[in-house]
């Protein structure tokens, strides 16, 4: 669970302090230096980092203490023999206090018998309380055959466990669950985009209306044989502080306008079968704007996936209420880039795919989320049923 301080609604990336040079007039060592630190692709709009999404800038102490928790929470379950296919991750859930948001994740674990589900708790407990005076442990609820646990780090709830006993736990299913993977923001450096063709998954790619290779990516994905989903840009909080790029929605557009720029972004992506939001944590909250949107999708006979920059999202919502084919993100894969982050992430999405039926993740070109998805290829063909995320609407 990574802990971020908010700073009105705007995630800043963390730039790294080579960066620091660029700003330097007339240093050309800075520009040098930042060269080396990106590389040279042979295809990119820009050296610079691309916004890929709304995020926040971080409080490093209650980050890294979370991460802590957050590990050391998944180290015990595993290391205390618990098979990987009796740990669920039910849910992750934004919260907000006090200036500061994080990811509040619910487990279930499936314990065999109350032997193992007592050991569980005991081992579970120890792991915790050996990372020091902030962490706590509060068992909520009590029954025959389940207990409920919530960790905290300084107040702020991380994790609720729920340890439950089932006899049946280790009975295996013959159906495989269900897992589609969209990649968004593509458009931008056609090298990297390109590479993920490579990995032989049916992933689903996600580009933005007016990047420098929105076309090429298109074509691309049409000859290909992979689906093609229209990253659409949305007003975000503190805009105009943080601005969604060209072609976004805007709060303050009329109907008509909101039809037009719409019509406009699809015209873009040549082949589009549905279309996932881009940042849009103000936009997605306001029903009358959103039922504009999606009812002039439901027109075309297009799906929608919202993504999930907002806990108040009204746009599943609002789609189920006009009978639109839509769904939502389970699992963002790669807003933390640390190798151990990213592989909590995927296994969140494994383990919801296989609680739920089925599942969705949204990643980033990036190389780290190229590595992983590649380090995971045999698992998700072998155990999950990987599908274009159109498959999962309803």
């Amino acid at each position: 669970m990574v802990m971020t301080k908010r700073k009105g609604h705007v995630r800043k990336k963390k730039v790294p302090s080579i960066l620091l040079w660029v700003v330097l007039p007339g240093s050309m060592v800075g520009v040098v230096l930042l060269c080396l630190y990106f590389g040279f692709p042979e295809r990119s709009a820009s050296i610079f980092p691309i916004l890929y999404e709304e995020i926040y800038s971080s409080s490093a102490d209650l980050t890294e203490q979370i991460k802590t928790v957050d590990y050391t929470v998944y180290d015990s379950l595993y290391q205390s023999g618990v098979p990987e296919k009796n740990v669920f991750f039910l849910n992750v859930q934004t919260r907000h206090k006090n200036g500061y948001v994080w990811d509040f994740a619910e487990l279930l674990v499936k314990c065999c018998d109350n032997k193992a589900m007592v050991t569980l708790q005991g081992n579970m407990g120890r792991d915790l309380a050996a990372l020091g005076q902030g962490v706590r442990v509060i068992k909520e609820k009590e029954t025959a055959g389940k207990v409920v646990c919530l960790v905290s780090v300084q107040d702020f709830p991380t994790h609720r466990i729920v340890l439950s006993v089932d006899s049946q736990c280790q009975a295996i299913t013959d159906v495989r669950p269900k897992i589609a993977i969209i990649i968004d923001d593509l458009g931008y450096n056609l090298d990297r985009d390109l590479s993920f063709f490579q990995l032989d998954l049916p992933l689903s790619v996600s580009v933005l209306p007016y990047a420098p290779f929105t076309r090429s990516m298109a074509k691309k994905a049409n000859e290909l044989g992979y689906e093609l989903i229209l990253h659409l840009p949305m007003e975000p909080k503190n805009y105009p502080s943080v601005k969604p790029g060209p072609g976004g929605l805007f709060l303050s557009m009329s109907t008509h306008e909101i039809r037009k720029v719409l019509n406009q972004d699809l015209s873009q992506v040549t082949g589009a079968r549905g279309v996932n939001n881009h940042m849009g944590s103000s936009f997605t909250e306001n029903r009358e704007k959103m039922r504009v949107v999606l009812n002039e999708l439901k027109r075309r006979g297009l799906f929608f996936i919202d993504s999930r920059t907002s806990k108040h999202t009204v746009a599943l919502e609002v789609a189920r209420e006009i009978g639109l084919p839509a769904e939502r993100r389970r699992v963002f894969l790669d807003n933390n880039l640390a190798p151990r982050a990213l592989k909590i992430q995927m296994e969140r999405l494994l383990s919801m795919a296989r609680h739920r039926g089925s599942a969705i993740g949204i990643c980033h070109p990036y190389k780290e989320t190229y590595l992983l998805l590649k380090q995971y290829r045999r698992r998700l063909k072998n155990e999950f049923h990987m599908v274009p995320v159109s498959d999962l609407v309803n």
